[in-house]
């Protein structure tokens, strides 16, 4: 599981830096050029989806005014990496052609690379041209040559769009226990800990890892497996959905009694 998970922490970075500089950029751009790419009423919007290759489609629903996401996960989405994905359509194109104007075949739409549906609108992406790395996108107002900035939104994990939070989507925790002992104390800190990002497992927990359960005052429940790699990182594996969430030590330590981080130190 090591070498795998620490290829997917690598990307799941790679995806959150080139994440925060297209953002700068995007705003920088839309601020020099014209028109946006299509007109979309975020701040009413409901629903959203993405689809890439053959990546699994990711789906996003807005209920009591935050995002959840309903495909491949059912979770609390990471409210940044909606509002990403919700500025692509306000980011202006340099220029625009007819449909017609295009092979679509040539171009990379047919199909297209990636798919973004929202607020009745479809925009499908292509390649980029050979000239300024623009990206061909198609509206139903024709082509656009964009200012390809927001690729690794597109394509980014869906693991890496879920809320970061260990504890979500629970409310209060009512109860924490460890290796089957209670330890009320540390209700606060598995309400507040969150981690740097998320990423898929690719295997199972160290044999000897510490288990967590956890339980909110409506019944519903978590479970963890903590433990330490042999490279000194440590990670939480959730039973279900399965996902992994690196920590570090002084995390470990908030989320564990004293005598309980020892062991999991030791663990491999």
């Amino acid at each position: 599981m090591r070498r795998r998970t620490r290829q997917n922490l690598v990307l799941a970075a790679a995806v959150g830096l080139l994440a925060l500089t297209a953002g700068i950029v995007v705003r920088r751009e839309q601020a020099s050029l014209g028109e946006p790419l299509a007109a979309v009423d975020t701040a009413n919007l409901t629903d959203l989806r993405v689809s890439a290759g053959d990546k699994p489609a990711r789906r996003f629903e807005r209920r009591d005014g935050h995002w959840w996401m309903r495909e491949p996960y059912a979770m609390p989405a990471h409210e940044d990496a909606v509002a990403r994905l919700l500025a692509i359509p306000a980011a202006a194109p340099r220029q625009r052609h007819a449909a017609d104007r295009f092979d679509p075949a040539r171009i990379g739409l047919a199909p297209p690379q990636a798919l973004l549906e929202l607020g009745g609108k479809r925009l499908e992406f292509g390649v980029t041209d050979a000239i300024r790395g623009d990206r061909y996108v198609r509206t139903a107002d024709g082509i656009a040559l964009l200012p390809d900035r927001f690729s690794g939104w597109l394509l980014a994990p869906a693991e890496s769009e879920i809320d970061h939070r260990l504890a979500a989507p629970l409310a209060e925790l009512a109860q924490v226990r460890v290796d089957g002992r209670d330890h009320p104390e540390l209700a606060a800190a598995w309400n507040r800990v969150t981690t740097s990002q998320v990423v898929a497992p690719d295997g199972p927990a160290a044999a000897a890892a510490i288990v967590v359960e956890l339980a909110d005052a409506h019944g519903s429940r978590l479970t963890f497996r903590l433990w330490r790699r042999d490279d000194g990182r440590y990670l939480a594996l959730r039973e279900a959905p399965a996902l992994v969430y690196p920590l570090d030590e002084p995390q470990m330590q908030q989320l564990l009694p004293a005598t309980t981080t020892g062991a999991a130190t030791a663990t491999r």
